[in-house]
């Protein structure tokens, strides 16, 4: 059997190239037959205006709009905290109280921890060194008591003192005050004779 025979003319193959050519794209020539945008004048209707640029559209994840949700939901306040603690100020550092355990001064002392870690890592002469330095601590500490309250008693009586010598020196001022009083109200009536005696004398010239 021969070729021609085995495949017709009628089934014969189209050539790969016509059938997948892509379509045909359009000429310069349509876009420039297509009319010009007329030009947008000004009010007055002589110059020409210039057209407003068109405003950019913001993207979902531009950064003016992820401020705007951050501002929104209150996480850019969350996120300056985090950096501040994040990166501390150095001069805060220094106002801020140590939390030491084991410093007996501090709000934080753990009086147990300290004292099973002084008998565990010192020696006995370290130990009774310890003990007198804590003595003579609360000796201290018991002295300035005694002062702080002996100096608050003493002010206390001072204070009583003062107040009964000002009461004795008000009742001995009682009968100075009684006298100023008599002599207040002699004047106040001297003062009412003299104006009536004066009106009276110019009635008479009249």
């Amino acid at each position: 059997m021969s070729s021609q025979q085995r495949y017709p003319s009628s089934l014969s193959r189209t050539p790969i190239s016509a059938a997948h050519s892509p379509p045909p794209s359009p000429s310069a020539a349509s876009f420039a037959s297509r009319p010009a945008t007329p030009p947008v004048k000004s009010p007055d209707g002589n110059t020409p205006a210039r057209r407003s640029p068109l405003p950019r559209k913001v993207s979902a994840g531009g950064g003016g709009a992820r401020d705007l949700l951050r501002k929104h939901y209150g996480l850019g306040l969350a996120s300056a905290n985090a950096s501040a603690s994040n990166f501390p100020i150095p001069g805060k550092e220094k106002d801020q109280p140590k939390i030491d355990p084991m410093d007996i001064d501090s709000p934080a002392f753990d009086a147990h921890l300290y004292y099973s870690t002084l008998i565990s890592t010192s020696t006995l002469p370290v130990l009774l060194a310890k003990e007198n330095e804590l003595m003579g601590e609360i000796r201290t500490l018991d002295a300035e008591r005694q002062s702080l309250v002996y100096n608050h008693h003493h002010e206390l009586i001072a204070a009583s003192d003062t107040i009964k010598a000002m009461k004795r020196r008000a009742e001995g001022l009682d009968s100075s005050l009684d006298t100023l009083k008599a002599a207040f109200s002699e004047i106040s009536r001297l003062g009412a004779e003299l104006s009536t005696s004066d009106r009276e004398r110019k009635e008479g010239n009249a």
